[in-house]
């Protein structure tokens, strides 16, 4: 049996969120993922989950990167918001669930979430929230381009992300 890789995964985006606590505090993590290239796309830490915004990092990431080749949503009810339906309706997207079963494809992106918790905030303390906001963004910046990844054979996701668009587009 040969082996598979992440080029064997579907071209797509996947757009969901995630709880991330602190201080006794509940954030939502929303964000976009290139599941080939494991590129965080565009994401916004809120308080409280609200569907403007969430349909604001969907228009980030389609505004900085172009059309998705599809979009895969979480469940949550705030993806089948008016907001975030508008925001699909005019970049002309169509939005896809490819769960089989109880198995969803968010598991790519959400462990993403639980790398976050773990090796950005754990083991932390953090003064307030503004330095808590910068330690998070500190992170993605650091999972996009220094952190590699055994699934992209040690390679980091804005280096995967070049390879895999150019690859693609051709």
């Amino acid at each position: 049996m040969a082996k598979r890789t992440h080029v064997h995964l579907p071209d797509c985006w996947i757009f969901d969120r995630a709880v991330i606590k602190w201080q006794r505090k509940t954030f939502v993590i929303v964000g976009i993922m290139d599941l080939r290239s494991r590129k965080l796309l565009a994401w916004e830490l809120l308080r409280p989950l609200k569907p403007k915004p969430t349909a604001a990092v969907l228009e980030k990431a389609h505004l900085m990167y172009g059309h998705p080749p599809a979009l895969v949503v979480g469940i949550d009810k705030v993806f089948k918001s008016p907001d975030v339906q508008a925001t699909c309706n005019q970049a002309e997207i169509q939005p896809v669930d490819i769960r089989h079963g109880k198995v969803s494809i968010s598991i790519f992106i959400r462990s993403v979430w639980r790398s976050l918790e773990w090796e950005g905030l754990s083991w932390r303390e953090l003064p307030d929230e503004p330095t808590f906001r910068q330690v998070v963004n500190d992170w993605i910046v650091f999972y996009n381009s220094d952190r590699p990844h055994q699934a992209l054979g040690y390679a980091v996701p804005d280096e995967e992300w070049r390879t895999v668009r150019y690859k693609i587009d051709q």
